[in-house]
């Protein structure tokens, strides 16, 4: 294609029916203007794009065949290529027989004389309506889905605060169960839930119930750490409870310290600790 265009824009189009052969034979619509913006060469591309036959087009210009708004739009760009005798290559709108408007995307190149000077330009359209239709049409699936990330983001916030519950045992004792495998987010949501319901509730003891744990990661005991520190600011003492063999060998190979929490095999030693602390 760079070959042809060099040919394009350096031959003399005196001679208009010059490779008119080669340039019909390529589907995209290929035209040569001069300085007044009239056609002086096209291929059969052009003729089918305005549906006009080849006599009707040589010789004429835009506004013959286009609306006002669009030849202005047209010439300006050729104006630019006249102008700077630089390419010029944008996106416009044309609109064909029949009312039916369509998206382009049109190359311009200045053809110059042996002295240097514009004479004209040569330019080649690509019909690029079907791209931007399917490009549309992926943007939207695109809004879609991200819509839909954010729905489903949002039920598993929802699950993961259902799943791991808060629950008030008793007057100043609150109980966290935590069942299953523990990732980092049900851990962070475990930590916010329990945070927020030693505020509402002013609770003095919150029993973290460890019992049900299957997995129990060097994140999630970090966390752990985090829950216990961040409840005692706010004035509540966390109890350990059911703390099986594997969580105490990450905790402790992760040297996760955690002297002066309280720790109870059970749940029902947990409760009792807790209340015999606050009957003091």
């Amino acid at each position: 294609m760079s070959a042809l265009l060099s040919l394009l824009t350096s031959m003399d189009w005196s001679s208009s029916r010059a490779l008119q052969q080669l340039i019909d034979a390529i589907p995209d619509p290929i035209f040569v203007k001069d300085l007044q913006h009239r056609w002086i060469a096209c291929n059969a591309g052009l003729c089918k794009l305005l549906g006009q036959p080849y006599e009707k087009v040589i010789g004429h210009s835009d506004p013959e065949y286009v609306t006002a708004e669009q030849a202005a739009e047209f010439w300006a760009h050729d104006d630019l290529v006249f102008r700077t005798g630089k390419p010029d290559d944008n996106e416009e709108t044309h609109t064909i027989e029949g009312g039916q408007t369509r998206t382009i995307w049109t190359r311009k190149f200045p053809i110059k004389n042996a002295a240097g000077e514009v004479t004209g330009l040569c330019a080649i359209i690509t019909d690029i309506t079907e791209i931007k239709q399917r490009l549309g049409e992926a943007e939207r699936i695109e809004r879609e889905n991200a819509a839909q990330r954010l729905t489903i983001a949002a039920q598993a916030a929802l699950l993961d605060r259902m799943a791991v519950p808060v629950l008030q045992v008793w007057q100043g004792i609150l109980l966290v169960p935590l069942v299953g495998e523990i990732n980092a987010r049900r851990a962070a949501t475990a930590l916010t839930n329990l945070l927020d319901a030693v505020v509402q509730h002013h609770a003095a003891f919150a029993l973290l119930d460890l019992t049900g744990v299957l997995v129990f990661d060097g994140e999630v005991a970090r966390y752990l750490a985090r829950t216990v520190q961040a409840t005692e600011l706010l004035g509540c003492e966390c109890v350990l409870v059911g703390i099986g063999p594997e969580i105490a060998r990450t905790l402790v190979s992760l040297n996760i310290h955690i002297e002066g929490v309280a720790t109870r095999g059970t749940l029902q030693g947990g409760l009792a600790y807790a209340k015999e602390r606050l009957s003091r």
